[in-house]
Order: structure tokens, then C-alpha cells, then sequence
């Protein structure tokens, strides 16, 4: 009977012990709590000199806490903190000073916070734009968008791996006078967008923070996610747009997977039709091979509206095909040059380049 209590009760109490233990840890993962982990200096001239801010924690937990470590990404910022522990219920201060010295530019500072707590840092940021000489907001980010203005409306988020996540920030101003309060719309699949703060005061600045997660909808090659401002509950008629490419995850690949990957061989990588007359259609023709161990596949063939692909899915080892493009020349004049793009699962040649040029009369 004591061992069938015993094999009864164990699994029970392991499950206790484990809960207890989880939810100890999820304690201590919040152990430490910042107000803020932003700060914002806005525009300030690379005359003032050195620039104060100060971010103000308090101890969550029922256990004292000890800042252990804090590292700035810049020797230009530096942090002091406390170095008694923090007991529970007791706050503190990170005091950072930023030399203001880097010259006129925009800048974003990070200072990674490292407590007894918890393994998983704490991210703090001073951002700011210095100036020497100053210039208005609207020079300054030149593209309007209903009350507020950036420097470009097309952000470029660069290459991203299928299954991946990447984020990025850039900042937004206020070009009137009087407080906006803003909000996101029509946000794609797969972008999570915030704004901090949310109500920008006349004439300030604010951050946008970005994070892609190309797990959530299937993509491949250019793709553009996109997220209307609303501003004081008007919905902006221009999206701000993040534009990254994003190709095939290849980075759990085994050197052996590596070395039997397929690979493509383009036999000719442009095409020349010569001179046609305006409306005339133009018929390109590439010749691939894969000479590769294992099966090439075409996630995306990218081209311009104007042309039609024929292709085939993909190609086994050794195999040859004939790619076929159909260019329209009805809307061209002139000397032409056409790109076709090729998304491709080989770790050699992820983006494979073809090229359609010629004269139209």
C-alpha cells in the first residue's frame, strides 16, 4: 500500500514543486521594475553640453535584489546605480549622464541592465537628436503625414530569415504646434508596431518601434508591411511601409546539409532582344541547372507586371529547364532593363539574378 501511495503522490508532488518553482521564477523575471526604459531628450544642441535623465525602479519581489552590472553601448553615456541591495518593496535610481559630444546626429543609446535576479537583462535607451545649427522640424523630416513628419515614409528593414523575427526603430515628429495623440491601423500580419510616447507634444519627437515576425504569414523575396497613423482619430492617407527582404532560414544547416544543398547555374544570366518597335511582345528564354546534391526549389520568381514567367516549381540534381519570360513593351521606351529575382532554397545562392535589356523604338 506505501508504494502505491508513493507512486500515486510523487508525480503529484513533482508537479507542485515544479509550479511552485515556475511561478518562483516568473517572480524573479520581474523582480526589478523600471517606470520607464525610455527617455527621450528631443532636440538639444551639441552646445549645452553633458545631459542628465534619470530612471527610477522599484524592488516587485519578496527577495533583495542586487544590480550587478550595467553596460552602455556607448562610452559616450554612462550609467551609476546603486550597489546595495534592493529590498523588497524598496526603490532606487539609475542616474546616466550622456557627454553630448558625438556631434550633430541623431542618436539611440543602450544600457543593458544586469541584476542577481533574473539571467534575462533589462533593456534601458536614451534617444535624442543633437544639433548645431537648428533647423526647423519640417526640415528635419521632410515627409508629412497628416500632423507629423519622418525622414522617409519607407523604412528599410533589410534581410530577415523565414521564421525569424527583426526589429528596428526610427523617429517621428510633431511639425505642429499642438499635442497629437497617435495610434495604428490596418497594421499587416506579422508587424508589431508601437509608439512611444503616445501623445507627442507640439513640436516633439517620438520613437517608433517595429518588429517583424515572419513566422506569422508566409512571405518570400521583397516584401513590404505597411501601418496607417491615426492622429487625434484621423487616419493618415500615407502608411508608413517597413520594406525588408526575407529569404530561406539556413542557419540550423549541418555542414553536410551545407555541402549536398542544391545549387543553381544560370547558362546564360542575360537576355538581349535588340531593338523592337513599341508593343511588341519579347520573348526571353534562361537556361538552368541545378548542380546541386538535392532538390532546388523556387520560393519566389520576382518581376515586373509588365512580364509573364514560365517556370517550373523546382529542379531535381543534375536536371536542366528553361526558364521563358514574356516582356510587354507597350508601356517602354527606349533603352530597357528588366531584373528578374529568384528566391531560392540554396544556401549559395539564395537570390539568383537575371536580366532582360534591349532597345525599344
Amino acid at each position: 500500500m506505501k508504494k502505491i501511495l508513493y507512486i500515486l503522490f510523487f508525480p503529484i508532488a513533482m508537479i507542485i514543486c515544479y509550479h511552485a518553482a515556475a511561478q518562483n521564477d516568473a517572480q524573479q523575471e520581474q523582480a526589478i521594475e523600471f517606470l520607464r526604459k525610455v527617455h527621450n531628450f528631443g532636440k538639444i544642441s551639441v552646445n549645452e553640453g553633458a545631459k542628465h535623465c534619470t530612471f527610477e525602479f522599484s524592488n516587485t519581489s519578496n527577495k533583495p535584489v542586487v544590480i550587478t552590472n550595467i553596460l552602455s553601448s556607448c562610452g559616450c553615456t554612462t550609467p551609476v546605480w546603486p550597489k546595495k541591495p534592493i529590498m523588497p518593496g524598496e526603490g532606487g535610481k539609475v542616474e546616466v549622464t550622456y557627454l553630448n559630444d558625438q556631434g550633430p546626429y541623431p542618436f539611440d543609446k543602450t544600457l543593458t541592465v544586469y541584476t542577481s535576479a533574473s539571467t534575462k537583462p533589462i533593456i534601458l535607451r536614451i534617444t535624442g537628436l543633437a544639433y548645431e545649427n537648428e533647423r526647423s522640424m519640417k526640415e528635419m523630416f521632410p515627409t508629412a503625414i497628416g500632423p507629423l513628419g519622418v525622414k522617409n515614409n519607407v523604412i528599410r528593414g533589410g534581410q530577415i530569415a523565414q521564421g525569424k523575427s527583426k526589429g528596428g526603430n526610427f523617429r517621428i515628429a510633431n511639425i505642429s504646434s499642438k499635442s497629437v495623440e497617435v495610434k495604428f491601423t490596418q497594421v499587416s500580419p506579422g508587424l508589431e508596431i508601437s509608439i512611444e510616447p503616445k501623445v507627442i507634444p507640439g513640436n516633439g519627437i517620438a520613437d517608433i518601434s517595429y518588429t517583424i515576425n515572419t513566422a506569422a504569414v508566409e512571405k518570400w523575396g521583397n516584401t513590404t508591411y505597411s501601418a496607417y497613423l491615426v492622429c487625434n482619430g484621423a487616419k493618415a492617407s500615407t502608411p508608413i511601409s517597413i520594406e525588408c527582404m526575407i529569404l530561406d532560414n539556413f542557419s540550423n544547416l549541418t555542414k553536410e546539409e551545407k555541402n549536398r544543398a542544391p545549387m543553381v547555374l544560370a547558362e546564360n544570366s542575360s537576355f538581349n532582344f535588340g531593338t523592337v518597335k513599341r508593343g511588341e511582345k519579347v520573348k526571353a528564354a534562361f537556361n538552368l541547372r541545378n548542380t546541386g546534391h538535392s532538390f532546388l526549389k523556387y520560393h519566389k520568381i520576382e518581376a515586373k507586371p509588365e512580364i509573364q514567367i514560365t517556370s517550373r516549381a523546382g529542379l531535381n540534381p543534375g536536371e536542366k529547364t528553361t526558364l521563358e519570360a514574356v516582356l510587354d513593351t507597350k508601356n517602354c521606351s527606349g533603352e530597357v532593363i528588366y531584373t528578374l529575382t529568384l528566391v531560392t532554397n540554396s544556401p549559395n545562392r539564395p537570390l539568383v539574378n537575371l536580366f532582360i535589356t534591349g532597345t525599344v523604338e
